[in-house]
Formats: structure tokens, sequence, C-alpha cells
């Protein structure tokens, strides 16, 4: 549960650091005309010390209320006086050295754009500057003065329904700001009440509600604050911030915009900053100790980019849009050690940028970096990936969540976003809005062509991470409301002798005679080449590719009725008139007279590097199979339907099988639904249906309930994790009954 502030503790840390206007309305009510229009000055940009001489301007202007004395309390937003000597003996060492190194050259150096994002990094060069060289802090200070006088009033700055008059301007308002508050005492009150009117008449031609409301509340808020006016938790924000985030952590929205809004992005800052001010003033301290924002960061900086450091495709974006070294990414310190750690991998090599905002809200330096894992969010989704640090590395996404949807949030419950080999192997419809949002146009699949009900499934059901193996299910819920839909993703990990690929199982069950639809949308735009129709086809990867010359190839164990191969966009043609469209594998399945169907997919990542295998087709009236080699070893994949099957050496009872061979001798296996796998006296049996992977001596296994013998020598006598009611135990064979749950043995 998470709990508000106690508000005598609020009370108590805020009295210090919020301002007392009580002055300030008492003389406003004496002398009703010191509100009056103030004219916007301007001067050439300059290291002086004089006031900045009054330019007329066209614009009219709104009135402001005009500070009549200087104020005491500066800065107290994110940093106050008695902060500075300790923020310069820090910037002997890294990484605060480096960054004072930059923010120096930056902030002594010129300025050659009005763009909000070159903007709000000089400025906030400038701030830090101020900070960490105090013989020219006048200098800074007035450099400040002059950027916000000349240069902000130029940000074309109104409510506007285009994004671009809006959400970035008043991030980089936010910054200057947070910059006014620092040098304030630098500066005369003729130019503090300059730069106030500027922002404030600025930053209100724009509405504090309304569309991409967090950033008005950001830019707002702190404007607020800054003037005394907010001193009690904002929960507006508070609560439009935790709507971006599932219970479990994940963005429900999609890729792009959780690392730009909650996670900080630089053309949203003030999404995201806002918070940073709301804690350090101590009006609102939800935030850093908050256990979903808290999740988030282990998500956002852990699973949701691939090993080559790039967004997975989810919902509404593009492969062109990409992660910088954003300047709130380092606070992720102030949240959550774990969370920092994979930050510190995101960003290993990568010096901070010299920003006030970088310096000063890490509480402290990022930790040693520590690779992701898999891990599975039961609202929001299977995030796998290969285990070893590299960026040819396999990510595997089963995007499924259960709540909090919105505009940007497309039809793919059950979705799927793979990655290997340095490249996305799939995108989806791209952006923007509704017409990217069919379940047609994202990597799922739909009854009769029919688009899905909704944007919420049932999450991910059951699952396991383990050496050199990761499943997870995903459930459709009421995404598919004339359907059930259960998509099972499974890595095999790539490995020193063997490169990895995945594996999808979809269970259907549907009316008698509907026809599914399974959606593949590789990263493709050129030519597909069908290796055997009905069964396999090889896609190149050249839709937007990070590296050259990827392939990924597409086997069906279960021959479809039919692979449609065709062109759909990529994005909103009106919106983005020149982008290239990509090609979608449509494969058709007809369920059976129960209205069942199961569909079994292999994805084979490959390049000039890495070698295609030859599939060999495994025949049998009973089963649909194959099997392939990469030098001493040979793995099998079955399905059926819970017949009797052998294979090569190997029987088991299931609905689909895995199993590895290394120099000819089984050491792995994974069954889906199954009760038994035995390969010369090694594997298992059960008295009902379990899912289970075994390596060796080690293993995983999901039940509702049963007993189950896990056959051997070297199975023998293994140990669980769980709470097992031991049945027998010898040097043949090891018997437990297990409850419902998930259980790992060795």
């Amino acid at each position: 549960m998470i709990n508000s502030i106690d508000h005598k503790l609020k009370n108590k840390l805020v009295k210090p650091i919020i301002p007392n206007h009580s002055f300030i309305r008492y003389c406003s009510w004496i002398f009703p005309l010191f509100i009056f229009f103030y004219i916007t000055g301007c001067s050439p940009e300059s290291s002086s010390g004089g006031s900045v001489s009054t330019v007329p301007t066209s614009e009219p202007e709104l009135v402001s209320p005009v500070t009549q004395e200087k104020e005491t309390h500066h800065p107290f937003l994110i940093v106050t006086k008695d902060m500075f000597p300790s923020l310069i003996e820090k910037s002997n060492t890294d990484p605060w050295k480096s960054m004072k190194e930059d923010a120096l050259e930056q902030a002594n150096g010129s300025i050659n754009s009005n763009h909000y994002g070159t903007l709000q990094k000089h400025i906030g060069a400038l701030a830090l500057a101020y900070i960490l060289d105090p013989p020219k802090r006048q200098e800074y200070a007035n450099k400040v003065r002059d950027v916000i006088l000349n240069r902000y009033s130029t940000l074309d700055i109104r409510e506007s329904s285009s994004w671009g008059n809006v959400v970035p301007n008043l991030g980089s308002f936010f910054c200057a700001i947070i910059a006014l508050d620092i040098v304030y005492d630098a500066l005369s009150l003729e130019d503090i009440n300059r730069c106030e009117t500027l922002i404030s008449e600025r930053i209100f031609r724009v509405s504090p509600t309304g569309s991409w409301k967090t950033a008005r509340y950001g830019t707002h808020g702190t404007w607020q604050i800054y003037k005394g006016e907010l001193t009690t938790p904002d929960d507006r924000y508070y609560q439009a911030l935790l709507n971006q985030i599932t219970p479990d952590g994940v963005s429900p929205v999609t890729n792009t915009y959780a690392w730009s809004r909650v996670g900080g992005g630089d053309s949203r800052i003030s999404k995201s900053g806002y918070m940073d001010v709301l804690e350090f003033t101590g009006i609102d301290r939800r935030y850093y100790n908050n256990d979903r924002l808290q999740k988030f960061m282990r998500w956002m900086f852990g699973s949701s980019v691939n090993p080559a450091k790039e967004l997975s495709i989810i919902g509404d974006m593009l492969p062109t849009e990409g992660l910088g070294n954003s300047l709130l990414h380092r606070r992720v310190v102030n949240f959550d050690h774990e969370a920092a750690t994979y930050a510190a991998w995101f960003h290993r090599g990568v010096p901070a940028v010299g920003h006030v905002l970088t310096y000063i809200l890490p509480q402290n330096p990022l930790p040693e970096p520590v690779v992701p894992a898999s891990k599975i969010y039961h609202n929001g989704g299977a995030f796998f990936r290969d285990e070893t640090d590299s960026s040819a590395g396999l990510h595997a996404v089963l995007y499924n969540i259960k709540s909090q949807s919105e505009w940007h949030t497309h039809n793919e419950v059950n979705g799927l976003s793979l990655s290997a080999l340095g490249n996305r192997l799939l995108v989806n419809g791209g952006r923007l809005g509704a017409p990217t949002r069919p379940a047609q146009l994202n990597n799922t699949l739909t009854i009769n062509g029919e688009n899905h009900d909704g944007f919420h499934g049932a999450g991910i059901v059951a699952g396991f991470t383990a050496e050199g193996f990761d499943f997870a299910q995903g459930d459709e819920g009421e995404a598919i409301r004339s359907a059930d839909h259960s998509r099972n993703m499974m890595l095999v990990k790539t490995t020193p002798q063997a490169n990895g690929y995945f594996i999808i199982y979809d269970e259907v069950l549907a009316s008698a005679g509907d026809r599914i639809r399974n959606y593949f949308h590789p990263a493709s735009q050129n030519n597909i080449t069908t290796t055997e129709d009905r069964r396999e086809y090889t896609a190149p990867i050249d839709h937007y590719p990070t590296v050259p010359a990827g392939e990924v190839t597409f086997y069906y164990l279960d021959p479809p009725d039919a692979v449609n191969l065709e062109k759909v966009p990529s994005a909103v043609p009106d919106r983005y008139p020149d982008y290239p469209d990509h090609n979608r594998l449509e494969s058709l399945y007809s369920t059976d007279n129960s209205g069942e169907n199961n569909i079994t997919t292999l994805i084979f990542p490959h390049n000039h590097l890495v070698a295609k295998p030859s599939f060999q087709k495994l025949n049998s009236d009973d089963y649909d199979g194959v099997k392939f080699t990469q030098g001493s070893v040979t793995d099998y994949i079955v399905s059926s339907e819970h017949n009797i099957v052998d294979f090569e050496g190997s029987t088991f009872v299931g609905k689909l099988c895995w199993a590895r061979k290394n120099d000819a001798t089984l050491n792995s296996f994974f069954v889906k639904s199954g009760t038994s796998f035995l390969n010369d006296g090694y594997g298992f049996e059960s008295n009902s249906p379990v899912t289970i992977y075994v390596k060796g001596s080690k293993g995983v296994v999901v039940t509702e309930g049963a007993t189950i013998k896990l056959k051997g020598s070297q199975l023998a006598r293994v140990s669980f994790d769980g709470n097992v009611t031991v049945i027998n135990t010898n040097d043949e064979y090891t018997e437990v009954a297990l409850e419902r749950g998930t259980y790992a043995f060795e």
C-alpha cells in the first residue's frame, strides 16, 4: 500500500525551505499600484554586471505581480546554499569531475541555437558552473539572465494541439526556473523581476491543465513552488504518474513514452523532474520510496531494452526512436539500488552531461554495473534475455498488461517483441494513434480477422526463468471475447555450443470452423524468401536495421492452411508520408470440431556470422516435429495432442516437447502440459499434466498439483526449493507430491 505523506512531518520539513510571502502579500494589499503591465526587456548576452536595458516589444504581456524586495531563501528547489561547499568538494573526483569540466566548457562557450533542448542544457550548465566556479558566479548569473530574456523569449510556447508547442517548451522552462532559483542571489531585483515576468507570461500561455497533463503539472507546479504558492502535495500529478505504471512496474503505454515520461527523457523533462522538486523541498516525499516507481525503474533499465540497449518495440513507436544520455537517468540511485546497477550497465562508458540536474539530484554515483537478467511481470509481460552480456544477445518480450491502457496503447495482448544479433527482429504498425492499434498490425493473433475487444489481458499466468531456457504463458483474458488464447513463449538461450532462438506455442479454443489468423511483422521491407510453402520463410532485417546483413527465419511446425505475405503500413501515412511499409506474414489456421487448434512456430535469427541450420521435418502421422543441428548440438521440437510420441530414442506424452542432445547424449528437455518424458531412463512421470524443464540435475516444474517422479541417476535424490511432500527417494528416482505452484529443484 502506498501511504500519503505525514502532514505534521511535512510541515516541519517544508517550513525552513518554503518562502514566507506574508510581507509581499501585505505590500500588495497596501500598494496595489505595484501590480502593473511589465514590458519584457532584452539585452545582449554578456558577462557584465549591469542591469538589463528595456527594449519595447510588440507582444502583449500579462499582468504579473512583481517581487518588491529580494528574498533570502533562494536557492531551495533542488539545492540550498549550504550545500555549495560539499558540491564543490565532490568535483575533485569522478564522475563529478568530468561533469564539472563539461559544464564549464558549455558555460564558457557560445550558444548558437534557440532550440528547447539546447537552451535547457545550456542553462543547466550555467547553473552548475555558478555553484562550482565561485570567482565567476556573477558572470554565470548574468548569462542565465540573458538566456532567459533573450532566448527563452523566442520559444514558440502556446496552447496548441501540437505537442511541440507545449511539452518540450514547458520542459525547457522547467530548467530555466531551476536555474533562476540557483543564481537568484547574484541578480538585481530588477533582473529578477524581468526574468520572473518573462517566465510567468510564457508558461501561462499554456493552461495548467489539458493534454500532456504531467508536463503542465510539472512546470506550473515548480513555478508555484518557486513563488511560494504550492506547499502541499500535488495529488493530481502523483496519481497521473502512477497511472502510467502497472502494479508490477511495467509501462502500459509504450516503451518510448515509458522512458520519456516517467523515466525522465530530455524532451519531456518536467514530467518526471517535478517529483525531484517535490522531494527536495519536502512538499511531497512519496516518490523515491514508492514501491511502484522503484519497480518501474528496475523494469525500465533492466527489462525494457534489449542487449544492444535499444527499445523493445511495444505500442506507438518506430524503430527509428532511440535512447539518449538523459539528464534525469542517474537520479535512479535515489529510488532503488538494483535499478541503479542496471542503469550503470546501460550507461557504461558514457559520461554524464555537465548539468545541474545530473550533478545535484543523484544522492550517490551509479554503483558497479550489473547485467540485467530475464524477468516475469505478471501484470506487464515476460522480458527474457540471453545470460551473457553481448549486443548480439537475444531478447524476447511477451507483452500482456492487465490494466491502465491509454491513447498510445495498441491491441497487442500477447504481442511479441523480439531482438537478436544487434537488431529488432519485429516491428508493428508504428505510430501514431488509432490507425496503428489493431491487432492485425501487431505481433499477435485474431479470430476471423476481427480486432481485439480491448487492450487488457489476464497477464502472465505461468512461467519461469532458468539456466539456458525461459518460459512464460500469457492469457488473453477478455481481449478476445469470442475465444480463449494462451500464448507460450520460450527463449532457448545462446551458449558457446549453439546459437539461441525462440519458440512460440499458441493454444486457441474458439468455435468450430473459426479461422485463426496469426501475425508476424518482421523488420523487413524487401522480398521474403519462401524455402518451403506453408512451412519455412526467411525475411531480411532491412527495415531500419542497426546491424547490416541480419535475417530471421519463421518455421511453422504445424503447416497452416495458407501464409499470406503482404506489405502493411509501418506508420500513419498522413503523419509519416514517406515512411516505408514493411512485410507481414499472416498464417491462417482452421479450428477442429471442438474449436481447438494449437500452433507451434520456431523463429531463428541469423546473419553472415551465425548460420541458419538445416531444418529437418520429423515425419509422423502422430505429431509435428523438426530437428536441426548446430555443431555438436542437436535440438528437437515436437508438438502433439497428448498422443504417446516416440522420436529418435525419446518418448513423451504432452502438448509440446523440446529436447537437446550434445554429442548424441540427451542432457536437457522441456515438456508443456505433459505427463511423461523418457530418454534412456532419464526423465519424469506425473499423474497429471505439468510443465517441466530439466537440464542435467537441475530443473523447474509448474503444476496445478501433481505427484511426480523424476527418474535417472542425475535426478535421484534432488531437493526442491519449496514445501513439498517427499514420497520416496533412492538412487534411481525421486518421487514427490506437489501442490499448485512453481518449484525449482537440483
